[in-house]
């Protein structure tokens, strides 16, 4: 019996079409739009200092995220006494578990004086609208506030929650 080699070819070809389904994984427009902040804390690793809450010296009305469908993103963000808002800027990559948000290497200051790093995840979570992510990281709290000065920089987690407006 003379078999066909392209019957042999068949199974291989069907594997391959099940697995290129053409899905890309998740569609950034899933995230887009502008997010307000509604926890933003550090808590230190040292049981001798109290958590921060970065929304008091933050005009939170004035502080935002806006992630649009260009994959960008931009972070406007005003600190208590300041004449006018800031904001900063990046690329925003939709991934599996939430968006990753990686800003331009020439803000870095601006991310530093908000204890954030230049790149970060954000997850989505089961709460509709929500990204949050807790971050561990070595911050300089008194370039953040005076109320700091002279403390050194210190170990604990940034606790980021935004809710979709």
């Amino acid at each position: 019996m003379k078999r066909n080699p392209f019957l042999l070819l068949l199974p291989l070809a069907l594997f391959w079409a099940a697995c290129d389904s053409g899905d890309s994984g998740p569609d950034i427009d899933d995230v887009v739009g502008e997010y307000g902040f509604i926890e933003y804390r550090f808590l230190p690793d040292s049981p001798l200092l109290e958590p921060v809450d970065m929304t008091d010296t933050l005009v939170v009305a004035e502080t935002r995220l806006q992630l649009f469908t260009s994959g960008r993103f931009t972070l406007l963000y005003r600190f208590e006494g300041s004449p006018s808002a800031t904001f900063v800027g990046g690329d925003a990559e939709r991934t599996s578990r939430g968006v990753k948000l990686k800003g331009e290497s020439d803000d870095e200051d601006a991310y530093l004086d908000l204890l954030l790093p230049v790149e970060i995840e954000l997850s989505t979570g089961t709460t509709p609208g929500r990204l949050s992510a807790n971050i561990d990281r070595r911050v300089n709290l008194s370039a953040f506030s005076d109320r700091y000065a002279g403390l050194p920089s210190v170990e604990g987690t940034l606790i980021l929650s935004l809710q979709r407006n």
